[in-house]
């Protein structure tokens, strides 16, 4: 994968990266590099250019875009601006937009989706659950509709809500414009697919028949980007947002 860093935007306080798909946001496994260590030896490098010697830059991570996915990711570059744009992300004052390409043809030309999510300790994976099987946790342990027990992580029970707009539609797939309203793990992937509309290209959530029509439409890649953030700057204090163009993977 190229390494070469793709900023959007950098100033005293933050820089702003469109991360490409496949890289993870940070943490990579050995051998791979990560969005934040590439920001991070990127900073030392023009410090060692500028004759500035000492600590390591500051490279403060404010949310993480999954390994598959592509989009805008903004760091900071001080504890100060970490602490003023986390606090805004943990009260949901941030607005956050998504491109998803999704297997069949959404009916409905807008829809808010509110569900309760949980997330799995036999696989990893998020799961939409009922207010009567949330009302079963017990010991972090869920009943499932069927009677089967689940472990989930934490015993934590999250309510996950967000809104999408249909930007185009043909009989196989619909291109969806989404608005996080909360930002849960997993969140966009398993909500449309408990919605039975999985985004192209998803092994995790996906179905066989969403599997079988992106290796055919050659969409075998998560078809989800992250294209728009927008929140107060932590020194000008005004509302700034920052965006790529929809990526060609995800044209009809």
């Amino acid at each position: 994968m190229n390494n070469t860093l793709n900023i959007i935007h950098e100033d005293n306080d933050i820089i702003v990266c469109h991360k490409p798909a496949g890289m993870a946001t940070e943490g990579a496994t050995v051998g791979k590099m990560d969005l934040v260590s590439n920001i991070r030896n990127y900073l030392a490098r023009k410090n060692r250019a500028a004759g500035k010697t000492g600590k390591p830059p500051y490279v403060g991570t404010l949310y993480r875009l999954d390994q598959p996915v592509e989009g805008v990711v903004v760091v900071a570059k001080n504890k100060a601006a970490a602490t003023f744009i986390a606090k805004q992300i943990k009260e949901h004052t941030t607005d956050k937009y998504y491109y998803a390409l999704c297997y069949g043809n959404v009916a409905d030309d807008a829809g808010h989706l509110e569900d309760l999510l949980v997330r799995k300790q036999n696989d990893g994976l998020a799961l939409v659950v009922s207010r009567k099987e949330a009302n079963s946790l017990k010991n972090q342990t869920i009943i499932l509709g069927k009677g089967q027990e689940q472990r989930i992580f934490s015993g934590e029970i999250k309510k996950a809500v967000l809104d999408y707009e249909v930007m185009q539609r043909d009989e196989n797939s619909s291109l969806l414009k989404i608005k996080l309203q909360t930002g849960r793990f997993h969140q966009i992937r398993v909500q449309l697919a408990h919605m039975g509309h999985p985004i192209l290209g998803d092994r995790k959530y996906g179905t066989k028949e969403s599997l079988e029509y992106s290796e055919r439409s050659g969409k075998t890649n998560v078809c989800l980007a992250c294209y728009r953030f927008g929140f107060v700057h932590p020194s000008s204090k005004k509302k700034v947002f920052f965006e790529i163009t929809i990526p060609q993977s995800l044209k009809l």
